[in-house]
């Protein structure tokens, strides 16, 4: 085996180095190396983290400049959703995000473009999920070994940010309920922002999830209301 002598190399961007290689070998700037494999280990980490997003295959493009310009007050209401977006990349305690409006307003296109910048450009864990889908994935542990509610409402409780859409689409006589209020909870406690999306008024949430539930959704929240008319009446319209 060969000795290793020192070298010195020059690289464009962090200029002079010293290296010790075998006789005959190029001198390679450990920096750069090791931004590559920063690099590397991020691009797998945003990759795994878009496979396990949950939102749905539709919207897996979805950007917020593709949403169809309707009126100034969509335009600000994307603005400010922007504007959290923005800020959750940079300092977790951006509190939470409630949007409500009518069926076909583009509530999920920006909740899913959401989820694509803040994994894309940050790397964050985002999971987006309907209030049923939670309570399904919960009740599929009953009865499997290795799995169980409390770490499937740990897990909910713990992503660095939580969509859910259709807060309101729950048996308020099943387990649904409880398990919506279980998370609310714990992400509350915790201070970890969450994006709750529902077709309903919030004094309709209210009777229909509880008071204390909204309350804890609505504090310290940006509130945003889609009240423009449904994207598909427009086109059928057109």
């Amino acid at each position: 085996m060969g000795r290793m002598v020192p070298a010195m190399g020059a690289c464009a961007v962090h200029g002079e180095f010293e290296a010790e290689l075998l006789p005959g070998r190029k001198p390679i700037c450990l920096k750069c190396s090791q931004e590559r494999e920063r690099e590397r280990r991020m691009q797998e980490r945003r990759e795994m983290l878009l496979q396990g997003c949950g939102i749905p295959g539709r919207y897996r493009q979805a950007k917020f400049r593709d949403l169809l310009p309707v009126c100034e007050a969509q335009a600000a209401v994307i603005e400010a959703f922007k504007g959290w977006v923005a800020w959750v990349g940079r300092d977790r305690n951006a509190g939470n995000v409630v949007i409500t409006g009518g069926p076909g307003t583009g509530k999920t296109h920006m909740a899913s473009a959401a989820t694509l910048n803040l994994i894309g450009h940050c790397g964050l864990g985002v999971r987006y999920v309907t209030a049923d889908q939670m309570r399904t994935e919960i009740c599929e542990t009953w009865g499997r070994p290795g799995r169980s509610e409390h770490a499937e409402l740990s897990r909910f409780a713990s992503y660095p940010v939580l969509i859910i859409d259709e807060v309101e689409i729950l048996d308020p006589n099943g387990h649904g309920l409880r398990y919506l209020n279980r998370v609310v909870d714990s992400r509350s406690a915790e201070g970890l922002p969450t994006v709750y999306i529902s077709n309903q008024t919030k004094d309709g949430l209210r009777d229909m999830i509880g008071y204390r539930a909204v309350s804890r959704m609505y504090e310290n929240a940006l509130i945003l209301q889609c009240s423009w008319e449904d994207y598909r009446d427009r086109r059928r319209a057109g």
